[in-house]
């Protein structure tokens, strides 16, 4: 019976543990907007509008552009150029949201809403 309780709340704990990792799982979206990223940039595929609508590029078609995901991390730390041109920002989140972000943007391919 003991042994029945323990492992009865050993799951319990593991299932609200497991819940609480995935309720703080933030998708590239999130982070876009979390990082404040559409300060500059709309996707206007995904409904983000940019405060700035016009005066950067709408990345709704990034994933197009033909640049791999390594160049992007590099680029969003600015440690690499496109177009012989720095990201005006340096991102600021982890590398696990850098990973997300990039891999989400790299997925963007203009069709979606």
């Amino acid at each position: 019976m003991k042994n029945s309780k323990t492992l009865f709340v050993s799951l319990l704990a593991l299932v609200v543990l497991v819940g609480v990792v995935f309720a703080q799982t933030k998708t590239g979206k999130d982070i876009f907007i979390d990082s404040k990223c559409n300060t500059c940039h709309s996707i206007k595929s995904q409904e983000i509008e940019s405060k700035q609508a016009g005066k950067y590029p709408d990345l709704s078609e990034i994933g197009k552009a033909g640049i791999d995901e390594a160049t992007l991390q590099k680029y969003l730390l600015k440690e690499e150029s496109i177009k012989d041109k720095k990201h005006a920002v340096k991102f600021k989140g982890s590398e696990e949201e850098l990973t997300t972000l990039v891999k989400w943007l790299s997925g963007l391919k203009g069709e979606d809403k």
